[in-house]
């Protein structure tokens, strides 16, 4: 039977982009919790300790090389082409 969704991607390249994707979402979703969400004193206890900013910009670091990944590897964009369009965003 036809798919009659039309997708830029199927089989593997599908679920290698779907991988990184949820990497990214994985790692913001856990960085924003771990903003806004007070240590609990079991938090505490269990020898949790606030993020500090190293931390926040290693994260944020990792999303950043997740999504080059992304564009390049996965949606073969030129090194170009990446820079080109993270340049129209500053």
């Amino acid at each position: 039977m036809d798919d009659p969704i039309k997708r830029p991607m199927e089989g593997w390249y599908l679920r290698d982009a779907l991988k990184k994707l949820a990497e990214v979402c994985a790692q913001a979703d856990s960085l924003r919790y771990s903003i806004t969400e007070p240590l609990t004193e079991e938090d505490i206890a269990a020898g949790a300790e606030p993020l500090e900013p190293e931390a926040i910009a290693e994260v944020l670091e990792d999303i950043s090389r997740i999504a080059t990944s992304f564009a390049l590897d996965e949606l073969k964009a030129t090194s170009d082409e990446w820079y080109a369009a993270n340049d129209k965003i500053s």
